[in-house]
């Protein structure tokens, strides 16, 4: 996968410009492979809507926010909801409620993740098991989703 963004400095955070994500469009060139960008701080609801502009510029492209966008959830599943190429990665999601609306609101772009070592793989699946019942969006959220996603 491909990585969207910017590396700040010590005393400037990375930004999501236009310069800086345009270039993750080429994944477009490679089959529509999918990108993956840092969704938790310092990106702002502002970044998400952003990269929100240009998933929606390029939708051959599956735009993957990751850890739910961070304090920005809400913001992150709003604008997954409205933008068909859009993908949320629910690593480090802080909030149960949280990763039910995405699973609720984006069954089919909704992706598993724990964000190990940092985060712990088996509460993260725990915490998608608790929100879904067995069956069809579950399998999805847990690998099935990404697996399309890369031709598996």
């Amino acid at each position: 996968m491909f990585g969207w963004g910017v590396r700040g400095d010590a005393d400037t955070p990375p930004r999501f410009t236009d310069a800086a994500v345009e270039s993750g469009a080429h994944a477009a060139d490679h089959g529509g492979f999918p990108v993956v960008v840092h969704g938790f701080a310092p990106a702002t609801a502002g970044d998400l809507a952003t990269l929100a502009g240009l998933a929606r510029k390029h939708p051959s492209v599956p735009l993957v926010i990751s850890q739910l966008g961070g304090s920005n959830g809400l913001t992150a599943i709003e604008l997954a909801r409205e933008t068909p190429n859009l993908y949320l990665e629910l690593s480090t999601a802080g909030v149960v409620f949280a990763v039910r609306l995405a699973i609720d609101e984006v069954p089919d772009r909704t992706l598993f993740g724990s964000d190990a070592p940092y985060g712990d793989p088996f509460l993260a699946r725990a915490t998608v098991e608790r929100v879904t019942r067995p069956g069809t969006v579950r399998d999805r959220v847990l690998g099935g989703t990404l697996a399309e996603l890369l031709g598996l």
